[in-house]
């Protein structure tokens, strides 16, 4: 379905009425989705024992995001699903973590860029039959800032940006000090709420997270940083000659003690270094147009910037132009996709 637009999903009001719409427009994809969760868990896990643990998840949550949890609990109500088993799926640290699942990002302004501006693409490779499940979230919560997001099943968002010109895209980690606290997926809703890159920054920071991604951050005035987190540590990568790459490990030396499994990491390094160097080669040309086609490279196949034939292939691609708020998706394989653009209004304070 690589031509067809992903559908777009667009609510507006108090977070509890955003979630709600949210929920009416997703209801058939989160009552699909939520039909086969209880043949996902881990083994040896019980369906009980993972609410029991997430319960503990929400109490930290609760204390420190209340009203995005009143978003998740407007999305219940709207997809009439119960609460406690949306949660459950924001609770990305309980489930199975697969190495193979992976991301590819690459970062590039100044310089770098034919016209001075700042580019973020991004490839996101899930499970196949999440790409039917995919919709963009248009959404204006209480006073934040009007974001756009790619969302599975329109629960959590992947990457987006928002209309005070900061965008989020990022890698998964597989970090070795996952403990009970916020799920990552609820920290990068927050950060799509932020007004600076500051505030944006902070919520990566946050002292009470279960784990973390590797968020790269980016505002209009050029600035980007790749934010490598665990649960009790980050690095905040700057961008370095106007160019940055990040895929699915550790990069900076403080936090390689993190990892938690090393013998996994081919694939990564393999696609790290390939967009280092498609960056580099192409330094001073980047386009949106160019990046499309850097979006769907295969060098080292099917392990690739562009993955397919294997048990995750990329669902979607995006690129964001974070000065003009604009963004290009495109659903399925990068190397098929028609790519549909989409406008952002600036955020009046």
């Amino acid at each position: 379905m690589p031509n067809i637009p992903i559908p777009i999903i667009e609510a507006r009001g108090t977070h509890r009425e955003v979630g709600r719409q949210i929920g009416e427009q997703c209801r058939e994809r989160i009552q699909s989705m939520f039909a086969g969760l209880r043949d996902e868990l881990p083994p040896g896990v019980t369906w009980e024992a993972m609410l029991d643990q997430s319960r503990i998840y929400l109490a930290h949550s609760r204390a420190v995001y209340p009203q995005y949890i009143e978003e998740l609990e407007g999305i219940a109500k709207g997809a009439q699903v119960p609460f406690d088993e949306v949660f459950l799926t924001m609770c990305e640290e309980l489930w199975e973590s697969f190495a193979w699942h992976g991301c590819t990002d690459m970062s590039a302004r100044g310089k770098a860029t034919a016209d001075g501006t700042t580019l973020i693409a991004h490839t996101n490779d899930l499970l196949p039959k999440t790409e039917e499940l995919l919709v963009i979230l248009k959404i204006q919560a209480g006073s934040e800032p009007e974001f756009l997001g790619v969302s599975v099943g329109g629960i959590a968002i992947s990457a987006g940006y928002n209309a005070a010109k900061i965008s989020l895209t990022g890698n998964q980690l597989d970090s070795n000090d996952v403990r009970p606290g916020v799920p990552r997926l609820l920290v990068v809703r927050a950060i799509l709420g932020s007004r600076t890159l500051s505030e944006a920054m902070t919520h990566c920071l946050l002292p009470s997270r279960a784990s973390s991604y590797n968020n790269v951050l980016a505002d209009g005035s050029g600035e980007v940083y790749s934010m490598e987190g665990s649960a009790t540590d980050m690095e905040a990568i700057y961008i370095k000659d106007d160019v940055m790459a990040h895929a699915n490990h550790y990069v900076a030396p403080s936090m390689r003690r993190f990892e938690r499994d090393r013998s996994v990491n081919a694939n990564s390094i393999i696609r790290h270094n390939r967009a280092e160097y498609l960056l580099r080669q192409n330094y001073g040309k980047l386009t949106p147009e160019l990046f499309r086609t850097l979006l769907a490279d295969h060098a080292g196949y099917p392990t690739s910037i562009c993955k397919h034939g294997l048990e995750t292939q990329t669902v979607f691609s995006i690129i964001i132009q974070v000065e003009t708020l604009k963004a290009w998706i495109g659903r399925g394989h990068a190397c098929e996709t028609e790519y549909a653009e989409y406008q952002l209004e600036p955020y009046r304070r």
